[in-house]
């Protein structure tokens, strides 16, 4: 019979920063065919939205490899036209990716997010800067009106985020947004499945305890749990941490 991964790692991981258990459910949540696809899927789109995120830097420095100055890498990397186009794409991705990003802000309750509010302050000053810089002397190649649309969009996309997540946010961190979201997909899933979940956790909780890792108020309190609440039990502990 196959070990999951989440009794594996409670049976030999050495857990220097704390056992994590949201983090335990997680990976039992991932071994469940069910939701493996969704998963995948939510961690794919992530990574995705993450890559648009930082879409700014890539159209801001952009110009720079084409305009001729003796600035960043030297200087005529590409053609100063390629450049614009360039940053131009990159400006449009990060369009997509922060509406994006404040539209799943908002559908997680508003968790506060240093990365969110890190991404969005780069969007205002990459699109800043590459508006200045078009404007400025360095540059050997306009910046048609047209063009303009994707980084003003930019920057305006980014105030709006930075403004909303610094005023609107809650006190709950997006690992815990997530991990709610997590919670609710295994409590729909059918009984079957979710008796087999919570023998497997009572086997994980065995492994914890014969390691010491957990004591056995913890234990109890983490078997009598609900499905998907464990989490819970690490801000108990003070275990939890943000991603």
């Amino acid at each position: 019979m196959t070990t999951s991964s989440a009794i594996q790692k409670a049976r030999d991981d050495e857990f220097e920063s704390g056992v994590r258990l949201g983090s335990l459910e997680w990976l039992q949540a991932l071994d469940t065919p069910t939701l493996r696809t969704k998963m995948s899927v939510a961690a794919i789109a992530t990574l995705a939205r993450g890559t648009a995120l930082v879409a700014p830097l890539g159209g801001f420095l952009a110009p720079f490899g084409g305009s001729g100055a003796d600035v960043f890498s030297g200087t005529d990397l590409m053609s100063p036209d390629h450049a614009r186009t360039v940053a131009v794409i990159c400006f449009w991705i990060a369009t997509v990716g922060h509406a994006w990003a404040l539209v799943d802000w908002w559908r997680f309750g508003r968790p506060r997010d240093g990365n969110g509010i890190a991404a969005a302050f780069l969007a205002v000053a990459a699109a800043a800067g590459t508006l200045w810089f078009y404007g400025s002397s360095w540059s050997q190649t306009a910046l048609l009106p047209i063009l303009e649309v994707p980084i003003i969009a930019t920057g305006v996309l980014g105030g709006i985020a930075l403004i909303a997540r610094l005023v609107g946010s809650r006190n709950c961190t997006m690992r815990e947004s997530r991990l709610m979201e997590m919670g609710e997909r295994l409590r729909s899933l059918p009984a079957g499945e979710q008796q087999s979940l919570l023998a497997e956790r009572r086997d994980i909780l065995e492994a914890l305890r014969g390691r010491d890792l957990i004591d056995a108020d913890l234990a109890k309190r983490a078997a009598a749990a609900r499905l998907g609440d464990w989490w819970l039990l690490e801000k108990e502990h003070g275990t939890s941490s943000e991603d």
